[in-house]
């Protein structure tokens, strides 16, 4: 049965409403990643007078950057994986690296893909890269939630001048192929058929908060932090203008006798006006120090609701390590259920690299037998240090070895520098005790903490 034509309106509007929704989604998220790169100028530009950049400087604050760095803790530290097949690390190139930018990238953005790709060196040699996808289409089927395909670009222009064609790469299940604006397709001569060798999408997808429930879609972009950027922004760009502008006052001469060509204006000059001529000084009212508590407010703000300490906005004077675990404490509350969310992509990404081993390089990956997520070090006083370290001796949770790779993690790498550092200076200790007339207190921490040579 072919449709109507009001049937044909319906479907029309509902397929170009989702397609709205879509490029604005993408839209949103453009613009947080511009805001993370620092590059807010034109952003802010669109609120003033563009006659005004002239004498004065839009504002560009990256508080994006800082916080979203500041909130992403999980891959502050590698984690340490343990493969049954003790060969496979070294074929994942920079993984952490990566990794540790797909945990910013997707609590900037809300969701991300992550695509694990066959890659070869200069001399022949496989191995496995990351893509990190920010800008990418998903492709619905009946679901919703479940996309069957994704495109996303992979070149852009250079210019406005350029008139190369922007390329872009769509995969599902059992196709890919790239493809350019004017929807012509561009054949790859390792892969003629345009065949998905995975029979799979090869892409982990990456959520901030989990799953949606309803739309994919609804993954939000940050857009409480954008806008508190700009506001901040905005009002620091309005406090460099009133610096500018307002910082001397406004001289006015009242008398019709008055020779303006002749008269001069300074601290050091005798201005003569005539019997009927006054000089008047205006002040403006000073509202950089309101612009200033309202900016810091809006950082208090955006900061409670990152759970971050208000240190982060103040500054603060030194605190002890407890002190300072109390006013993060909501920070690494929410730690814990990040590094839940991305142990669950550490697995999936294992799944998928395990596959294009198995296809691009012949290889059994074997299995990913453990993934431990370092804890966050605490930050403690010297004092604080010492104690712990004669706790954890007493107790024998550490020995010294432990120490140094804490002390110098970049000297110290592994349990065998330590230790031999540590039969070496032993050795130097005891012939200064025996060229010494009274032996000296030397307590184990003194040994340990005094500066390594």
């Amino acid at each position: 049965m072919i449709p109507n034509m009001s049937e044909l309106l319906v479907l029309q509007s509902k397929y170009d409403a989702k397609q709205k929704a879509k490029d604005n989604w993408r839209e949103a998220r453009l613009d947080a990643l511009e805001y993370y790169k620092g590059r807010t100028v034109p952003y802010t530009q669109e609120f003033f007078d563009v006659s005004l950049f002239e004498k004065v400087p839009a504002a560009n604050i990256n508080v994006t950057k800082r916080i979203i760095d500041r909130i992403s803790l999980v891959y502050m530290k590698p984690p340490k994986r343990v493969y049954t097949n003790e060969e496979v690390p070294q074929l994942f190139h920079h993984k952490d690296f990566k990794l540790q930018r797909a945990e910013r990238f997707t609590n900037l953005l809300g969701s991300l893909l992550v695509k694990p790709c066959y890659r070869e060196n200069d001399k022949g040699e496989g191995h496995i890269e990351y893509d990190i996808i920010t800008d990418f289409e998903p492709i619905f089927g009946d679901d919703p939630l479940k996309p069957i395909a994704f495109t996303y670009p992979i070149a852009s222009k250079d210019s406005v001048l350029d008139d190369t064609p922007e390329l872009y790469v769509y995969w599902d299940k059992d196709n890919t192929f790239t493809y350019d604006s004017n929807g012509a397709k561009y054949t790859d001569e390792m892969n003629p058929d345009m065949i998905n060798p995975y029979g799979r999408l090869p892409f982990i997808e990456c959520f901030r908060d989990g799953k949606p429930e309803s739309s994919y879609l609804d993954t939000d972009p940050s857009s409480d932090l954008i806008q508190t950027n700009t506001m901040i922004n905005i009002a620091e760009t309005n406090k460099a203008a009133n610096i500018m502008f307002q910082s001397f006052g406004y001289i006015y001469i009242n008398g019709s006798q008055v020779e303006l060509d002749s008269l001069e204006v300074g601290a050091d000059k005798i201005s003569f006006l005539g019997a009927d001529g006054t000089m008047n000084l205006v002040s403006p009212p000073d509202t950089v120090g309101t612009i200033t508590n309202a900016v810091t407010t809006s950082y208090k703000m955006l900061a409670q609701n990152y759970h971050i300490d208000i240190s982060f906005v103040e500054g603060t004077t030194a605190q002890s390590g407890v002190a300072l675990k109390l006013r993060n404490q909501e920070l690494q509350d929410n730690r814990v259920s990040d590094v839940i969310r991305w142990k669950e992509v550490e697995k999936e990404l294992f799944e998928l690299e395990k596959l294009i081993l198995a296809v691009d390089f012949n290889r059994d990956a074997g299995e990913l037998d453990q993934i431990d997520f370092s804890e966050t070090e605490e930050v403690l006083s010297e004092k604080e240090q010492r104690e712990r370290w004669t706790w954890e001796l007493q107790t024998g949770l550490i020995d010294r070895a432990d120490i140094l790779m804490q002390q110098d993690p970049d000297k110290f790498q592994d349990r065998d520098a330590a230790e031999d550092y540590l039969f070496e200076r032993s050795g130097a200790d005891l012939a200064e005790e025996d060229e010494a007339e009274e032996p000296q207190e030397n307590t184990l921490l003194a040994q340990l903490t005094r500066p390594v040579e």
